[in-house]
C-alpha cells in the first residue's frame, strides 16, 4: 500500500493548523509545509467534506481546524483521502479470496496482523505531534 501525495499533504495541513490554533491562510500553509499551491483547493475540499477543516472567508480568512486535535487521529485524516487503507482484498468484510481459502490462509493471518498494526499506528491523535 502506498498513500497518495495528496494524503500526505492533507496530514501536513492538519498538523500545521493544529500547531497554529487560529485561522491561517492557504498561502502560509503551503509555504510552511512545502505544499504546491495547486493542491490546496483539493486538500481543503476533502478536509471540509470530512468535517475536519473549516474555511473562513474574508480579508483575514483562511482555514482552521473544526475538530479538536485531542479527538482527531492521523487515521481519520488519511481515511478522508484514501479510498481504502486495507492491505489486501481478503481483509475486506466479504473476505474475498480467489482460491476460496480466506478461512485457513496463513498469509491472510499475516496480512491481518499487519493491518491491525497499521491501524493502531495511524490511530494516534494529532495532539501527540504538537510541540509542548
Amino acid at each position: 500500500m502506498r498513500m497518495n501525495v495528496t494524503t500526505d499533504y492533507g496530514v501536513r495541513v492538519v498538523l500545521y493548523l493544529a500547531e497554529k490554533k487560529c485561522v491561517t491562510s492557504g498561502s502560509e500553509i503551503c509555504e510552511k509545509m512545502g505544499i504546491p499551491h495547486s493542491y490546496m483547493h483539493k486538500i481543503a475540499r476533502v478536509l471540509k467534506n470530512a468535517g475536519i477543516l473549516q474555511e473562513v472567508r474574508g480579508a483575514a480568512g483562511g482555514f482552521v481546524l473544526k475538530k479538536d486535535p485531542e479527538s482527531l487521529s492521523i487515521l481519520t485524516v488519511v481515511s478522508a483521502f484514501e479510498k481504502t487503507i486495507i492491505l489486501n482484498r481478503c481483509l475486506e468484510s466479504d473476505k474475498f479470496c480467489s482460491i476460496d481459502a480466506a478461512s485457513c490462509c496463513a498469509v491472510r493471518e499475516l496480512y491481518a496482523d499487519a493491518q491491525s498494526e497499521l491501524h493502531n499506528k495511524l490511530n494516534v491523535k494529532i495532539s501527540t505531534f504538537l510541540k509542548q
